[in-house]
């Protein structure tokens, strides 16, 4: 399957999935720097265990893309990204 064409620079959004949501709200300002971004719950789980988030922000290249990928990847609370 060949690999979508993505024109940087764009907004990308990240869906997160994880529990204790605080914990992944909580890691957003050290993943993210300076940089500006937009943070929010998108929905909770019929239990309330799990949450998904959005995170929008505007990426310069694939490799700051993949880098923030990343970094979502080691908060310990995080199940999936998408």
């Amino acid at each position: 399957m060949e690999k979508p064409k993505i024109d940087y620079p764009c907004e990308w959004t990240y869906k997160i999935i994880g529990f204790e949501g605080d914990v992944v709200e909580k890691a957003m300002p050290s993943i993210m720097g300076n940089e500006s971004y937009k943070f929010c719950t998108s929905n909770k789980s019929k239990t309330g265990k799990y949450t998904s988030f959005s995170l929008t922000v505007t990426v310069e290249s694939e490799e700051k893309r993949n880098e923030i990928f990343n970094k979502l990847k080691k908060i310990p609370t995080v199940i999936t990204i998408i």
